[in-house]
């Protein structure tokens, strides 16, 4: 057993809470939730094997429970995760890459937990940035070789990473192997027993809507955008929703359902308004106008 039961308990209640998890979510599979509630009040030890699995749920090296130097440490890399993850969100790649380089030099690059995010959004640097997109797909399988990748059962993070991958797939115009791969991610989202990024589906979705929309596969990328729009209703998520709209819409001009694709750009522009992706906003207007002059002359 492990005692400074009180701290212990107080760093998973903390971190639980920093990921909106309830303590039944947390628990699931691992432990009664009963035994997690004791733990987090600090009146129980908790044993060394359920820690570990805590910890791999929670996403964090488990000397964070019990290093007292470790939680500063943990806070800091935090930190970094979330200034990256926004840069990612507003496309400043320029920004991004400024802060890996930053990154890279600290002594926290040590932690393979830390390294292995780095690594990923250096490639994304690469992708982006540097448009090298063979150095891209190293780093990112780099990445994915500090961990162990169970073929079976994928963590949240390796299904990320491995979203990137499929995407330079789709650079690369592999789009076979590029669909096969999103379709098995899909398939590990589903089985994860606890999804902290929930907007890793509405990624998926859209990526297999825009690849087979790519190979004039119209029908799919409909029904895939759909069940992507689906996800954004259930998670209350405005996350990708405009993109997702719009590429409806590309599909049905494609198949020249000229009514269908308007009603969808309307869609796509009014998300996009909401959202201020001005760029975005602007290519909607502009796919109407284009189509309702068209819609005129018929």
């Amino acid at each position: 057993m492990i005692d400074n039961r009180e701290d212990i308990g107080s760093k998973i209640y903390d971190l639980r809470r920093y990921f909106h998890m309830t303590q039944k979510e947390l628990c699931d599979g691992i432990c009664t939730q009963a035994y997690i509630s004791k733990i987090e009040n600090g009146s129980l030890a908790i044993a060394a094997d359920i820690l570990f699995k805590i910890a791999e749920r929670l996403g964090v090296d488990v000397n964070y429970f019990y290093d007292t130097t470790f939680p500063e440490r943990m806070d800091y890399s935090l930190e970094v995760e979330i200034q990256a993850r926004e840069m990612v969100i507003q496309d400043n790649y320029t920004g991004l890459k400024a802060l890996i380089e930053k990154e890279e030099k600290t002594p926290l690059y040590e932690n393979r937990r830390f390294k292995q995010f780095i690594l990923w959004h250096k490639a994304l640097c690469k992708r982006y940035v540097d448009k090298d997109l063979d150095a891209s797909l190293d780093l990112l399988n780099e990445a994915l070789f500090l961990f162990n990748t169970n073929q079976k059962v994928k963590s949240e993070r390796e299904i990320e990473i491995l979203i990137n991958k499929a995407n330079i797939l789709v650079d690369f115009k592999q789009y076979k192997q590029a669909i096969d791969l999103y379709e098995d991610l899909l398939f590990s989202v589903k089985k994860l027993p606890i999804i902290r990024n929930h907007n890793i589906e509405i990624m998926i979705r859209y990526n297999l809507a825009r690849c087979n929309l790519m190979i004039s596969n119209y029908e799919k990328t409909i029904d895939h955008a759909k069940k992507g729009l689906t996800s954004c209703r259930n998670n209350r998520s405005l996350y990708g929703m405009g993109h997702l709209y719009f590429i409806i819409g590309r599909a049905y001009e494609e198949i020249e359902q000229t009514v269908q694709a308007l009603e969808f750009f309307r869609k796509a522009k009014q998300v996009f308004d909401l959202t201020e992706e001005n760029q975005y906003y602007q290519k909607a207007l502009f796919k109407l106008d284009e189509l309702q002059n068209l819609h005129k002359q018929v």
